[in-house]
């Protein structure tokens, strides 16, 4: 029988809840990206001249490199391979639809995506050996906003699109990292799993597709079943290319299951601990660490309000509690703010031209913050330079439930 790890909580009501589903999450959390381990593997032993030949790879294509290594030819014969359920229809119509969350997208990303995730401790982890906590935080939160944004344009995940080759990136950055944490003798197997494992990656993905439905649902606005199907279609494809395992995927292959599965994974999920509260502070304070004149620190700090507000309303008073989020009163803005949505929505859903017209705005308004919060800066998409072996070991989990 196989020993789970000690983040697997809740077990017997995961179990009741989900049937062997439950036991079936439990072991993704053993295994890791092999085709991206390879390449890492490959990489290190070959040296600089390697980071060229997958450079090439990604923006050229396989067939430009005159004589690719095995560890090339097994992650593009891979990603360059259109899973049969794909449909580019669904993709554009997913685009089109999580468009439309303009503004709003940023905030559910911020107060109820990432904040949910940092309640998991080690889901935390790497971010916490990788020194990108507290001064990473709005880097990070920008780059997030990058890589949604590109793989949610029209056509934004074919081959060469912008959307595809950030996915690509960042299943060889996971696979850097998770190289770096396996020689770390502070990195606990036992007690975490791999560093971004399978379960963490399909995580991942859950927080920025059903996540994000529940979170503009919740702001008032009005997404059809087809759309919220689409969505998860999108986030499906997006999963494939960043490696996640296709037994996980099916998971997810529409939003009742994919709804279903996200509650699974919530419920097995420990508490937060020292470094999910650093971390969740130093979300919180993007918007005032970003300011540049005292205009901005002003609207900074109404943002920041509103943020905490959010985060009360999207995560609960247990989370939003646990992760020592303030200004919990502010969570009753969200039932004017979905009556003054949800009017607009009706406005939309009656005239013609007017979704179309939702969907151009709000990719204008989420491109145009992204690029503030980067302040012109793209990201590189490289894994981090050093691990630090001191913040690891060292947390322990301040409040949510035990393994049993």
């Amino acid at each position: 029988m196989e020993r789970f790890v000690d983040r697997y909580v809740n077990r017997e009501e995961a179990r009741r809840q989900h049937g062997e589903a439950a036991d079936r999450f439990a072991t993704s959390y053993r295994r890791s990206d092999p085709i991206a381990d390879e390449v890492v593997r490959w990489m290190h032993a070959t040296g600089p001249r390697s980071r060229e030949l997958f450079e090439q790879a990604l923006t050229r294509g396989l067939g430009s490199l005159e004589s690719p290594p095995p560890a090339l030819v097994a992650l593009f014969s891979e990603v360059e391979r259109l899973p049969p359920w794909v449909d580019q229809a669904r993709l554009d119509r997913a685009a089109r639809t999580y468009q439309r969350g303009g503004l709003a997208t940023m905030f559910v990303l911020s107060a109820w995506s990432l904040m949910n995730g940092y309640h998991s401790a080690p889901a935390v982890k790497p971010l916490s050996f990788t020194r990108q906590l507290e001064a990473m935080a709005p880097r990070r939160l920008a780059e997030t906003g990058r890589f949604v944004t590109e793989v949610s344009q029209t056509r934004g995940m074919q081959r060469y699109a912008k959307g595809f080759e950030i996915a690509v990136r960042v299943r060889l950055v996971h696979a850097h990292v998770r190289a770096a944490l396996l020689k770390s003798p502070a990195w606990k197997t036992e007690a975490w799993g791999l560093p971004i494992n399978q379960g963490d990656m399909l995580g991942t993905i859950l927080e920025f597709s059903v996540l994000w439905i529940w979170g503009l649902e919740k702001l008032g606005f009005l997404l059809t079943d087809r759309e919220k199907d689409d969505v998860m279609h999108l986030w499906r494809y997006v999963g494939f290319v960043s490696g996640v395992e296709s037994d996980l995927l099916d998971g997810i292959a529409d939003y009742a299951r994919a709804d279903r599965t996200a509650n699974l994974v919530y419920l097995v999920q420990p508490g937060p601990d020292d470094d999910s509260l650093a971390l969740a502070k130093a979300l919180r304070e993007v918007a005032i660490v970003n300011a540049r004149t005292p205009a901005e620190l002003r609207r900074g700090r109404v943002v920041q309000l509103v943020h905490d507000g959010l985060s009360w309303a999207f995560n609960g008073d247990e989370i939003a509690g646990a992760l020592e989020v303030p200004n919990r009163g502010m969570r009753h803005i969200v039932p004017p703010m979905r009556a003054m949505v949800r009017a607009v929505e009706r406005v939309r859903e009656a005239t013609p031209g007017m979704t179309w017209l939702a969907s151009e705005i709000g990719n204008r308004q989420v491109r145009n913050h992204v690029a503030f919060l980067l302040q012109r800066k793209e990201p590189s998409f490289e894994a981090p330079q050093k691990i630090d072996e001191s913040r690891g070991g060292r947390a322990s989990v301040v409040r949510g439930p035990q393994p049993v």
